[in-house]
């Protein structure tokens, strides 16, 4: 079976038992987990906007603030407490899909042209290799 290559973010098997989760109503677990998710996908380092927040009405938004599992910042936005602590920023994922990219590119090389024998002057690894 291929490895599956979609984006993912970390919750760890204790996540749904941590005191602060626990205590949370259904709508505010799902928000939480749907927060995490979205800051991951947009690569926002954990930050998002009020409309985010009340995505799932206002008062699953003051709940997490209330546990602790959010904070509003200073310019009206708000922040995952800890986010950074247990998911990749966005330098670290564009990292990753870049070194990704990198080594897709230099495996195509190889396969259509080094094995085959062929000399591409429109290709940057055949005029460098």
């Amino acid at each position: 079976m291929a490895k599956d290559t979609r984006p993912y973010f970390t919750l760890t098997n204790e996540y749904p038992r941590h005191r602060k989760i626990r205590a949370l109503s259904d709508k505010a677990f799902r928000l939480h987990v749907e927060l995490i998710a979205d800051c991951n996908e947009s690569k926002s380092d954990g930050k998002f906007t009020k409309l985010e927040l009340n995505s799932r009405g206002p008062k699953a938004g003051k709940e997490l603030i209330e546990a602790g599992l959010v904070t509003a910042l200073e310019d009206g936005t708000y922040e995952l407490h800890d986010y950074l602590s247990h998911q990749h920023s966005k330098v670290q994922i564009e990292a990753y899909q870049a070194n990704k990219a990198e080594a897709g590119q230099r495996g195509a090389h190889v396969r259509h042209h080094v094995k085959k024998g062929v000399v591409d002057p429109g290709c940057e690894l055949c005029q460098t290799g």
